[in-house]
């Protein structure tokens, strides 16, 4: 009785593993704001599959894992289904859990490979985890449309740390995460090994000095001047009775005269960047006269640059609608008109794995969106400005290219009503600060109920204006040059390990096949 007890506690032990891990990945993030799990979370799932010698259970185990993640991390797209989407309450759990499905294959894929990685040799595969896990990272970030949300590396708050994505992008953090869950493990398992507790010593010395040794100058305060306005209107995807009122010209004039009162009181020396956020209010400003009007006059007369979100057509076609920015310059001329390129699953389109045509998206009142297909940026007498949109703020390698074009200052418009009161707006936030610290450039942030703020190029927040409520921000920035080793490369660092991951374990799959067609020697036969 004791041995089948024994067996069933054996036997379920990494599967609790796999779950605890998916648990402390998710109460790392904003929601529970334990980011110190951090540097622990993945340490269950490790220790799970270095004892694994089953290469299916070691999917199924790091699938475990994904699917609590994702499906604990990402619960506000029931509620955003529900609410936008006009989905029940059942089919919106559906997409949720077909969503979390479809990406759990990513951290399956970790398991599979480490257990191939540890069946020759545990230490080598507590090793190569860290360049394992930092693959499986990078490849979310590219398959099944790209979703590399809430990334191991974000969860680390060490102000110096942070500094190390403008070299190693936030898969270097990633990185340090995961190590420290291996050394840790590595102590563990093996205690008579006095060497490697040396060694975690060391590890968790390197880390304090490193955070120290990295921690950001103070910078000067800003020779350029950016108006932030958080207009904090109903979505377009709201109920009619919302966002009604806001089809007539009352409340625009109001958004507009309200900008054009704060540009007035700053009297800049240069024209100032007055933005408005994606979304802002539902007009389209190739076909709205009196929207495209507003705009101009409120360049004019702010004497600014207007940055403002719409939607706009491709070549006219209402069937090909464009999540949009446009840049005016001060007398009011269009200077830019960027088109979204990396748009949103479910919010802009539907994917094609998600039986298009039968599951609709939550901006339900016009088509699918079409994605632009080139990185553009303002030329201004004062400075380059690059704009991206929303959701293209969790893509680092696309942000990189506006750099890359000349981009002195970031402005990123975004919309986070669809999150309600989640935790979301937070996490988008969080992951946005980090191009800033990745380029070395100052990040300015509008949205249209919160997080709106300006960001240093270290990542540091000067100023912000609280959620859910009307404000105008005024602040200063600096438009910077130069370009970081990650702006230069991108993601070499993350190449790199993922080359070592790969080779690790092909170096193991070969070794073990050579294992299992070595003959066995008549000595080696027991009766």
């Amino acid at each position: 009785m004791r041995a089948k007890t024994h067996s069933l506690v054996t036997g379920g032990l990494p599967y609790f593993a796999a779950l605890a891990s998916g648990f402390l990945l998710f109460a790392a993030f904003p929601l529970w704001r334990w980011s110190f799990l951090v540097w622990v979370a993945l340490l269950p799932l490790i220790a799970a599959l270095i004892r694994e010698n089953r290469m299916s259970r070691g999917f199924f185990l790091g699938y475990i894992t994904g699917m609590v993640f994702f499906a604990s991390n990402c619960y506000w797209i029931v509620g955003v289904m529900k609410r936008y989407g006009g989905l029940s309450t059942a089919l919106s759990f559906g997409i949720l859990l077909l969503f979390a499905g479809l990406f759990s294959l990513i951290p399956g894929a970790f398991g599979l490979a480490e257990v191939i990685v540890a069946r020759r040799s545990r230490i080598w595969g507590l090793c190569l985890s860290p360049c394992l896990w930092v693959g499986s990272e990078w490849a979310r970030t590219y398959l099944f449309t790209g979703f590399p949300w809430d990334l191991l590396g974000y969860a680390v708050r060490a102000e110096g740390l942070q500094q190390m994505a403008s070299t190693t992008g936030v898969y270097g953090l990633s990185f340090l995460a995961a190590a420290t869950s291996a050394v840790i493990l590595a102590a563990i398992i093996y205690p008579r090994r006095k060497w490697l507790w040396v060694f975690l010593a060391g590890w968790v010395v390197g880390l304090v000095l490193t955070n120290r040794g990295l921690r950001p100058p103070r910078l000067a305060p800003g020779r350029a001047d950016a108006i932030l306005v958080q207009p904090n209107v109903p979505l377009a995807g709201a109920a009619a009775d919302e966002w009604a009122p806001w089809i007539h010209p009352q409340p625009l004039d109001h958004l507009v005269e309200e900008s054009i009162r704060a540009a007035q009181r700053l009297h800049a020396k240069q024209p100032p960047l007055l933005v408005w956020p994606e979304d802002s209010a539902p007009f389209y400003f190739d076909r709205d006269p009196v929207f495209r009007a507003a705009l101009e006059t409120m360049a004019k007369d702010s004497g600014a640059y207007v940055i403002a979100g719409t939607v706009t057509f491709k070549n006219g076609s209402l069937s090909m609608p464009q999540n949009s920015a446009v840049v005016l310059n001060p007398e009011g001329q269009l200077l830019l008109r960027y088109d979204k390129i990396h748009l949103v699953p479910f919010g802009e389109y539907v994917p094609w794995w998600a039986f298009p045509g039968k599951t609709g998206k939550i901006t339900a009142q016009v088509g699918d969106f079409v994605p632009g297909t080139h990185v553009r940026v303002a030329k201004t007498a004062e400075g380059t400005v690059g704009v991206f949109i929303c959701y293209e703020a969790i893509f680092p390698q696309l942000i990189t290219r506006f750099v890359r074009a000349g981009a002195q200052v970031l402005v990123n418009i975004s919309d986070d009503g669809w999150y309600g009161n989640s935790s979301a707006g937070e996490e988008h936030f969080w992951m946005a600060r980090f191009r800033a610290i990745e380029n070395h450039r100052y990040l300015l942030r509008d949205t249209n109920n919160g997080i709106t703020a300006i960001v240093d190029p270290y990542g540091r927040v000067v100023q912000r204006i609280r959620r859910n409520r009307f404000g105008i921000l005024v602040g200063g920035f600096q438009y910077l040059t130069g370009e970081t080793f990650y702006t230069k490369h991108g993601d070499v660092f993350a190449g790199v390990v993922t080359a070592l991951g790969l080779l690790g374990v092909a170096s193991s799959a070969v070794n073990g096949r050579r294992r299992r067609k070595a003959p066995v020697r008549k000595s080696e036969v027991t009766s």
